[in-house]
Formats: C-alpha cells, sequence, structure tokens
C-alpha cells in the first residue's frame, strides 16, 4: 500500500504548482505595474482587493464538485458522476451569471474611497477588463475538478505553466503598448489575464477530451435538461464554500480598502506583505484540496477510518510547513520586500507588516486544513458560520480599533489591521477544530 504521506503530496503538488501560477500571474501584474508608477501598482492592487473576494466566491462555489464527483468516483457510481458532471454545466453558467454582475455592481465602491483620481480609473478599467473573463474561470473549474476527482491534478497544472509562459509577453503588449497594441499601464494586465483564461479553458477541454481517464466523460458530456434539484443541491453545498473564501477574502480586502486610506506609501506596502503571504498559502491551500479528494473518495467508499486517517495526515504535514513559512518570512522579509523594487518608505513599512504576516501563518494554515477536511465530508454550512463570527465579528473590528483608535494601546496605524488579522485566523482554527470533532 501506497504511504499516506506520499498519496497526499503526489496529489497536492500539481495543484499547488497550479495555484502557484495563478498567483504568480497577480505578482506578475503587481511588478510589472510598479515599473510604470507606484498609483498603478497601488490601483492593481486596490483593485484586487475587490476582484478576489468576488472571483473567490465563484471558484469556491465550483469546489463543491470536488467532493461531489469524488463521492460519485468512489462508490463507483459511472451513472451519478456523469450525471453531476452535465448538471455542472448549468451551475457554471449560473455561478458566471452572478457574480459577473457582482463585480460590476461593486465597481462602484472605488470612488466612494475617495482615493486619488488616477487610482480610480486605473482600477475601474482593470476590474472592467477582468470581469469579462469570469465566465471562464467557471468553466475551468468543471474541467478542473472532472480530472482532479479521478486524482488527475496534472493536466490544468501543465496548461496552467504554459498560460503562465503567455501572461508575461501580454502584459507587455497591453501595459506599454505596441504596433497593435494600445498603452494602457496597469489596466492591461486585465485584458493579459482574460485571454490567459480563455486559452487555460481551451486547452483543458482538448486535454480532457483527448486523456485516457476523462475520454469517455467528454464524449458524454452534454447540456442535458437542467434539474432544479441537483442545482438546489450543488448551491446549497457550494453557496457556503464559496461564501466561506469570499469572507476570509473579503476580509483582507476590507483590510486593503482599509490600509489604503492611509495613502499611497501604506497600500502599496500592504500589496507586497499580502502577496508574499499569498504565495506561501497556496501550499497549504493545495494540500488541502488534496485532502478534500481523498476524504470523498473515501466516504463514497463508506470507508470512515479512512478518512479519519487522511485528517490526521493533512494536519501534521500542514502544520510542519506551517513552522517553516513563518520562519521564512520573518527571517527573510528584506530579501522578499525588495523583490517588488518599492520606495525606501515603502520598503521599510513592508518588513514590518511581514513580521505580522509571518506570525499567522501558523493559525490560517491550520484552518485551512480544518476546512478543507470539512469539505471532503461535505460539511460546508457550519463551517461558514464559524468564519463569519472569526472574521467579522472578532478579527476585523479588533484591527480597526488597534489601526485607528486608542481605546486598546496606542493607534498601530497598518501594522494594527495584521494584528486584527491574526486573532481572527486564530479563532477560526479553534472553532473549525470543534467543528471537525463533532462532525467524526
Amino acid at each position: 500500500m501506497q504511504n499516506p504521506y506520499s498519496r497526499l503530496l503526489k496529489l497536492a503538488w500539481p495543484i499547488w504548482i497550479t495555484q502557484a501560477i495563478q498567483t504568480l500571474m497577480v505578482t506578475i501584474d503587481l511588478i510589472m505595474s510598479a515599473q510604470v508608477s507606484d498609483a498603478d501598482m497601488a490601483a492593481v492592487g486596490t483593485a484586487l482587493a475587490i476582484w478576489h473576494p468576488i472571483s473567490f466566491f465563484a471558484t469556491g462555489c465550483m469546489m463543491v464538485l470536488a467532493p461531489l464527483l469524488s463521492r460519485s468516483y468512489g462508490s463507483g457510481n459511472t451513472q451519478a458522476f456523469q450525471h453531476d458532471l452535465n448538471q455542472s454545466l448549468w451551475f457554471a453558467i449560473l455561478v458566471a451569471a452572478l457574480f459577473t454582475v457582482a463585480l460590476f455592481i461593486s465597481m462602484p465602491l472605488l470612488p466612494l474611497l475617495k482615493l486619488d483620481t488616477p487610482l480610480v480609473s486605473i482600477g475601474q478599467n482593470y476590474l472592467t477588463y477582468l470581469g469579462i473573463g469570469i465566465p471562464f474561470i467557471c468553466f475551468i473549474g468543471v474541467f478542473r475538478y472532472l480530472n482532479e476527482s479521478l486524482g488527475q491534478t496534472k493536466p490544468l497544472m501543465y496548461v496552467s505553466i504554459i498560460g503562465l509562459l503567455c501572461n508575461i509577453p501580454l502584459n507587455y503588449l497591453f501595459i506599454y503598448g505596441s504596433a497593435i497594441t494600445p498603452q494602457m499601464g496597469g489596466a492591461g494586465c486585465g485584458i493579459a489575464t482574460t485571454l490567459v483564461n480563455a486559452f487555460i479553458l481551451s486547452a483543458l477541454y482538448v486535454y480532457s477530451k483527448m486523456s485516457g481517464y476523462t475520454r469517455t466523460l467528454i464524449r458524454n458530456l452534454r447540456f442535458e435538461k437542467i434539474e432544479i434539484p441537483t442545482q438546489i443541491k450543488l448551491i446549497k453545498l457550494g453557496g457556503p464554500i464559496g461564501l466561506t473564501l469570499f469572507l476570509e477574502i473579503a476580509l483582507f480586502a476590507a483590510v486593503a480598502l482599509a490600509i489604503a486610506t492611509h495613502g499611497t506609501q501604506a497600500a502599496a506596502a500592504h500589496q507586497i506583505a499580502l502577496n508574499v503571504v499569498t504565495n506561501f498559502y497556496m501550499i497549504p491551500l493545495s494540500i488541502g484540496m488534496a485532502a478534500t479528494v481523498l476524504i470523498g473518495q473515501s466516504i463514497g467508499q463508506n470507508n470512515v477510518a479512512a478518512a479519519k486517517a487522511w485528517v490526521k495526515c493533512t494536519l501534521i504535514v500542514s502544520i510542519a510547513f506551517a513552522a517553516f513559512s513563518t520562519s521564512t518570512i520573518i527571517l527573510s522579509r528584506d530579501i522578499l520586500a525588495s523583490i517588488f523594487q518599492p520606495s525606501a518608505q515603502v520598503f521599510h513599512l513592508a518588513t514590518a507588516l511581514l513580521i505580522w504576516a509571518g506570525i499567522f501563518q501558523l493559525p490560517d494554515v491550520i484552518q485551512t486544513t480544518f476546512a478543507s477536511c470539512l469539505r471532503g465530508y461535505a460539511d460546508t454550512q457550519v463551517p461558514f458560520v464559524l468564519v463569519l463570527i472569526s472574521y467579522w465579528l472578532i478579527g476585523f473590528p479588533l484591527g480597526l480599533i488597534l489601526s485607528e483608535t486608542d481605546w486598546i494601546t496606542a493607534s498601530q496605524g497598518p501594522e494594527g489591521y495584521w494584528q486584527g488579522l491574526l486573532i481572527g485566523l486564530s479563532c477560526t482554527s479553534l472553532l473549525l477544530f470543534i467543528r471537525l470533532k463533532r462532525v467524526w
């Protein structure tokens, strides 16, 4: 029998590469826009504070396909698998329509923040170009979880690598302009990202159509008559996943928007610290996504003991990584901040924020692991409520108090918000642990 740690990591590392590439494309957007001006970098980073909650909500809803298809695969019910897959096409259309509208409704938030005029203009254009690509993102989810539920995590990794290689020249063309493209500054990154997502969707479909694992399923893939009960089931399970991710990302987004009111340098420094943390976060997130599939397959096989074993295995691996990432971020914060080539003032503030960012790696990794394992059990509604309490009734209010007032201690400025994040993530870890014990 294959070592469980080896199997978990074998499934997780291609997911990590995929997630890292997606995050790296955002990093590249920030770095290349910074070469234009501090305003372009701050505008792109601030606009991402609106984009990330919405895009993660959409992708979170699509993540319901991971436990759903994994259970069907684990039970050996091919007919149920095909039915769920076909119905997921309608679900992707529903999710894409909903969140495209949500993005364009959210865009007027930028002028309400009373930011500098260039930041508002660049940010709104960037969001518009990103919004066009939301349908691509949702349908990528269909083919992604089709493959991952079968234990095939490499297809999306392969096409994502090619997409990354395309992203850099496309960014250059639309940021700086060329004979065939206008000069658009930081906003041009949005067009490049949408074009890359269109390519990834097309390539993933072709790959799935040719693969021996999925060829038959793709051959029978079609828009069969929509079944309302199935869509309601997907909404009931997927909605809380999307809401949970939304609350987490929205927390960071709210912090980014609040810090932006402290000035362009503070906004840029926050984006550096947040981007560094996000790149590290992709590893435990990927391990958790692999655990969701493995636990789902075990539940489909009615093997409760195996499901518990996967939870323990995942937690051990994740905690080990958290210890590594915490020490790395804190000890290498000067090097990490310098990658973005910031001004001296931005660099100084970014290194201070990275200390707090490193400390909360442990609770962040643990809560991610527990949430992923609970998704494998198809337990999504209660975790959503627990996250809501921890993030928005505890974490953000405390960050606001620490940053903007002297009620508890002297005003901490932007660092106060990161201290609030640490407290919120710690509460989430504890509450999700209690929930997982009850599920067991």
